[in-house]
């Protein structure tokens, strides 16, 4: 059992105690150093890290089993005379106990765990019934009968990458710089087999990044945006990208260095949690509030865990455990590479929004312009490996789910 806590998280001694005078004993911090070796298991890439987190997500979020897709299940493609409804869908809120369903719906569709996140903001895209151009909707909910095409959010986390700063120009990326003028593409997915179909990834990344949501997303929280960012989902795992060929509106400016680690999520993160605060290590050590509060409680957990490795060191076995626990995670030896594309909005330099008094709008960035392009490499000129499934037109889609698709061992996640 550990020392008992003198001191809270957020108190006034915080910082000046030395960090922590709380440890585990010996046995505790084995077990503790164990559980999370454990979760990071020496045979597990990324990859299939991912996928195991995707499954006990969806398993708490009961979306494991007997999911109804309240939205319009299946839809036909004959042509490509078709139109696009884009939906402001609201801000998500983790802590909310009955998320609306277009949540569910994205939580089925993203092959990664999603999270809301400061001042984010969900788009929910949807095959149009009664039209064949693009409409933005911001004063209506998203209807059930019309098929989900794919899901976007927008947010202003904070993000320090090598690419990213050499692109600004700029050594540390400050928060208020960043929630000012950048906007993230923190999710940017299809649903299928639209996706790989038609190549939905493309176009859900296509209208992310218009003046449309931009103008959107500055008036919400009083922002100016000039640069928007986004980075791929699998870097290391996967050869290509869904922003691939977009070089027209999306530049690749590099990969992230060496690093970009894989935390432990729920529900073994607050069962860890709840374990450590019955052995009087209050939970609140690992609370945090506001951007990014999910990592930092990843982080301040493996690190008093380090401290408890250090306090129990004389012992040959903790002394041992400790090495391990250096190089799998403190060392995260299960990472990925993320590829990194920026947008300016059509300004040749991206401070060009900034030093001009009003935003210089670049109509090739206009929701219409964008949509068009993308139905004119589909459909026209087959361009992105197009020509075979236009041969097969009609083309008759039903939603695909992943509750279904991560039950077969065959089915390879990383897409």
């Amino acid at each position: 059992m550990p020392v008992n806590p003198k001191y809270e998280r957020g108190s006034n001694n915080w910082e000046k105690r030395g960090r922590y005078e709380v440890f585990l004993d010996k046995a505790d911090t084995i077990y503790a150093a164990n559980y999370l070796l454990g979760y990071f298991n020496s045979q597990m890439d990324a990859g299939h890290l991912m996928r195991l987190q995707k499954e006990e997500h969806l398993k708490l979020k009961n979306l494991w089993d007997n999911y109804q897709n309240p939205f319009l299940n299946e839809t036909t493609i004959t042509d490509g005379n078709i139109g696009v409804n884009v939906y402001f869908a609201g801000s998500p809120n983790d802590g909310r106990k009955k998320q609306p369903p277009y949540i569910d719906l994205s939580e089925l569709t993203s092959s990664h765990v999603t999270g809301g996140g400061w001042q984010c903001t969900d788009f929910l895209v949807t095959l149009a019934k009664d039209h064949t151009e693009i409409k933005f909707i911001t004063d209506k909910e998203p209807p059930f009968d019309e098929y989900v095409l794919g899901f976007i959010r927008l947010d202003s986390g904070l993000l320090n990458n090598k690419p990213l700063q050499m692109y600004l120009g700029q050594t540390k990326l400050e928060p208020d710089f960043v929630n000012r003028h950048i906007v993230t593409g923190k999710m940017l997915v299809p649903t299928q087999p639209f996706g790989r179909l038609f190549r939905g990834g493309k176009l859900i990344a296509l209208l992310a990044l218009s003046n449309e949501l931009r103008e959107f997303f500055n008036k919400k929280y009083d922002r100016n945006v000039v640069v928007f960012y986004t980075t791929s989902l699998y870097g290391s795992s996967k050869e290509s990208s869904q922003y691939e060929q977009l070089d027209r509106y999306l530049k690749f400016i590099g990969k992230t260095e060496g690093k970009f680690p894989l935390r432990m999520k729920e529900p073994q993160k607050k069962n860890l949690i709840g374990w450590l605060d019955k052995r009087g290590v209050s939970q609140y050590y690992f609370k945090f509030s506001g951007t990014a509060k999910a990592d930092k409680s990843y982080k301040e957990l493996r690190t008093y865990i380090n401290h408890c490795l250090m306090k129990n060191a004389s012992d040959p076995t903790v002394k041992q455990l400790r090495k391990v626990y250096y190089e799998n995670i403190i060392n995260e030896r299960i990472t990925e590479k993320k590829r990194c594309y920026v947008s300016s909005y059509g300004m040749e330099d991206w401070m060009d929004n900034l030093i001009n008094q009003e935003f210089i709008i670049n109509e090739e960035y206009n929701l219409s312009s964008l949509f068009n392009y993308w139905k004119k490499k589909v459909f026209q000129k087959k361009d992105w490996s197009m020509r075979q499934t236009i041969k097969e037109l009609p083309i008759k889609m039903e939603t695909e789910l992943l509750d279904k698709q991560l039950k077969d061992s065959s089915f390879n996640q990383v897409r």
